[in-house]
């Protein structure tokens, strides 16, 4: 028997289990079912602990080694997997942002070097930086996260 701990996440958080099933997109049955001990597939579970912003594995306190409890290390080692390329691929594309856009900034401050207008496209220069900075955030939450989400299904809001 898989011994979850479902209960105890959802009552650390002051929610109801009508809020758990509607953070879920679950019946509330289901979620009584769940705390009851009953098995459930691994789509209903992968919702749970999206809800929740852990691992399949974090919902339980001890896995059996049936065939169920099988399938929910696997799950968890697909995520620990997915987690894993997605914080590599995440960092690689944030960087590369990043150091685009400084090299960018840095050609701009060059060529204003040379310019007759430095001192208005200097204080546009210095606007820019935190200006440029706040948009990379923004592409990383509105563009790149999106993508990730897509391609490391079992990632979506595990931190």
């Amino acid at each position: 028997m898989n011994k979850t701990l479902i209960p105890d996440l959802r009552k650390q958080r002051g929610w109801t289990q009508e809020h758990l099933a509607s953070k879920c997109n679950l019946s509330v049955r289901t979620i009584q079912r769940l705390e009851a001990g009953d098995d459930t597939s691994l789509e209903t579970l992968r919702l749970i602990a999206q809800a929740f912003n852990v691992k399949v594995g974090d919902l339980f306190e001890s896995i059996s080694d049936n065939a169920k409890g099988s399938e929910i290390k696997t799950m968890n080692d697909e995520q620990i997997t997915q987690m894993k390329k997605r914080k590599e691929e995440s960092k690689l594309i944030r960087n590369t942002i990043q150091m685009l856009f400084i090299l960018a900034m840095m050609i701009f401050g060059y060529l204003l070097h040379n310019s007759n207008y430095t001192s208005v496209l200097g204080i546009i220069w210095v606007f820019l930086w935190p200006l440029g900075f706040y948009a990379i955030k923004l592409i990383k939450i509105y563009y790149i996260d999106p993508k990730l989400d897509k391609k490391y299904p079992l990632t979506i809001n595990i931190k």
